[in-house]
């Protein structure tokens, strides 16, 4: 994409470079991961602030889901060819998750809000990503945009998937 975006542009061989540099990072974070167990993940892209209403999930289609894909992840979505969906607690309860990324697009606020946003995760303690501590949310705008810091977004993924609480 970005060989082919600095072509229209004018600018092919910085586009290549960005391209390989790219590419470069994404195969490390793959690297990383890939004699790894792939835990199965449910990546939550929105939900009502402090609470578990209005939850949207990525489905198995689209740059997030390939990004968690990269990262070894299992989407628990990923049957469902849609790059978001609206989610029930009864979906998540039945796709058991082992991890949960939940993205927010705003800076990281206080350690005491990002405490009280865990926290609404408590009434799933069935779901073993809420019950073993699993629960990591991730903040900045940049993590759902596709562009250039994609390969930061797979580590970041990565790091939750396979290190714990972020």
């Amino acid at each position: 994409l970005m060989r082919d975006l600095g072509a229209r542009l004018g600018l092919a061989e910085a586009g290549a470079r960005l391209d390989l540099t790219l590419n470069d990072a994404l195969d490390a974070v793959r690297a990383r991961t890939k004699d790894r167990p792939r835990p199965r993940v449910l990546l939550v892209i929105g939900r009502e602030a402090g609470s578990l209403r209005s939850i949207r999930a990525s489905g198995g289609f689209g740059f997030l889901h390939d990004l968690l894909e990269c990262a070894g992840g299992e989407n628990v979505f990923a049957d469902v060819k849609r790059e978001s969906i609206d989610v029930t607690l009864e979906a998540i309860l039945a796709r058991i998750p082992d991890v949960i990324i939940e993205l927010h697009y705003q800076e990281r606020p206080s350690d005491a809000a990002v405490e009280a946003e865990r926290a609404a995760w408590r009434p799933l303690a069935a779901v073993p990503a809420v019950r073993n501590g699993r629960v990591v949310l991730l903040y900045g705008g940049e993590l759902v945009v596709p562009g250039p810091r994609v390969s930061r977004t797979a580590a970041l993924f990565a790091d939750a998937i396979h290190s714990g609480i972020r």
